[in-house]
């Protein structure tokens, strides 16, 4: 009996040993690093507007957004558990803030990151597989020696990757016969021309009817895309709670660097949402100019121990650090103890606490008067009386007469042919001649 007692004892104390040892294995989150992404991701974005960081809104800018974050995490997130900890985290406050009015669209979690999330405006997240760039099919050309095998209806497949036609072959023949479950094949090449996947064959026998692009493969002679899902990918869900998605995740994910694309959402949403507050004391929101991923690249490069992971994303965030407030982002966030951002508090009156100066007694001024507000026929009277001594005006009538010569020569001769001329086509050099000026007062002014 003691005997067993003993084993029952050593048994437990290794398996506690075991699990101590385990989870001190396992990385710890730090949701603060998720803090310090946006603070500093925000701060280098107002400077890159044209801000400078002595300007008494640009900490303003800062602190009203922890507000907004703290508020968000405080109402409408939702809480995830992760062993003993149970409270919001950064993934449920970017639900709860919005984030899926900015990012709109399914974007993975990490970089490199084989899940795909939807933030959804009802507090859900629909996952899909991300596009697995690790593993493409590689391009060919007609002509080149490819690996091909026939489905069921005679039809030949082409392609130069033996492992990517092998798992299409599979794939889309058990769907043929109603398999529903179709599990992860054992692929492997069994040292000739084949290369098997589960009982499913190809052969290195074919040459390309048609060139084909990476990750295609020709189907007679046409072009066709894969079908087969991609190894290690997730099954696509819709209307996952945050806590069931977050279980979804593998702990390679997990470990994955955090997608810009999430840490510039939250950076926009925050700023975006304390600059509609009232009484909002910093900066205004580049509507027109938003935070973007790109921005965030450069902090991460700079702070590479600081960078959040998708474990930080999606971690419970206690109320441990920041005075209590996990949501408070640093003023320094490259910084090792980092403080909260606290408004400037030199936007106040500087001579609110100044004595006020006596001036003595009061002299009983009353108010200045103003002239009555002209109208607008008053307004353009002296200009229209200008020219009143002109509206009567009339141009003296002038009769011309054509100018006749005479020439005392064997006789006298009046030359007046001229004037014959002149008279006969009057209307015509008249048309001329106001053609003629016009086109002069036209040149005078264009080139004025």
């Amino acid at each position: 009996m003691a005997l067993s007692r003993l084993r029952l004892f050593f048994l437990a104390w290794c398996f506690l040993v075991t699990q101590a040892t385990y989870a001190q294995a396992l990385p710890k989150p730090e949701p603060e690093r998720v803090s310090r992404a946006i603070s500093g991701v925000l701060q280098e974005g107002i400077q890159r507007r044209g801000f400078a960081a002595n300007d008494p809104r640009f900490m303003n800018t800062v602190a009203r957004a922890t507000p907004v974050l703290s508020m968000s995490a405080g109402s409408t997130a939702a809480v995830v558990t992760a062993g003993a900890i149970t409270a919001p985290a950064w993934a449920t406050v970017a639900l709860a803030i919005g984030v899926g009015a900015v990012v709109s669209y399914a974007v993975s979690l990490g970089v490199d990151a084989l899940v795909d999330w939807l933030f959804r405006d009802d507090g859900l997240i629909d996952q899909s597989s991300a596009e697995n760039s690790a593993y493409p099919s590689h391009a060919f050309n007609a002509g080149d020696r490819v690996w091909r095998y026939k489905d069921w209806g005679g039809e030949a497949h082409y392609g130069a990757n033996a492992d990517a036609l092998a798992r299409e072959h599979r794939y889309t023949d058990m769907k043929r016969q109603g398999y529903t479950n179709i599990t992860e094949p054992t692929c492997f090449a069994d040292g000739t021309k084949n290369y098997w996947c589960g009982n499913y064959k190809v052969s290195l026998s074919g040459t390309a009817p048609v060139g084909c692009g990476a990750g295609m493969q020709a189907v007679g002679a046409s072009c066709a895309s894969f079908s087969y899902p991609l190894p290690n990918s997730f099954p696509d869900v819709q209307g996952l709670t945050p806590q069931q998605a977050i279980d979804n995740l593998t702990e390679e994910e997990l470990d994955k660097p955090l997608n810009p694309i999430l840490v510039a959402a939250l950076a926009n949403r925050a700023w975006q949402e304390a600059a509609l507050e009232p009484g909002y004391d910093g900066l205004p929101y580049p509507q027109n100019d938003p935070l973007t991923a790109a921005e965030v690249t450069p902090w991460v490069q700079a702070n590479p121990n600081l960078a959040p992971t998708v474990r930080d994303f999606v971690s419970p965030n206690p109320a441990t650090s920041n005075n209590n407030n996990p949501w408070a982002l640093p003023a320094n966030p490259s910084s090792s103890a980092p403080t909260p951002a606290l408004p400037n508090q030199n936007t106040t009156n500087p001579g609110a606490e100044n004595p006020t100066t006596n001036l003595g007694p009061d002299p009983g001024i009353g108010f200045p008067t103003l002239e009555a507000t002209p109208n607008a026929q008053q307004i353009v009277q002296p200009i229209l009386d200008i020219g009143e001594s002109f509206r009567g005006y009339k141009p003296s009538s002038y009769a011309g007469e054509c100018p006749r010569p005479a020439i005392e020569l064997y006789g006298t001769h009046v030359l007046d042919a001229h004037c014959t001329l002149i008279d006969d086509n009057k209307v015509i050099i008249q048309a001329a001649m106001l053609l003629a000026w016009a086109l002069i007062a036209l040149f005078i002014v264009l080139s004025a």
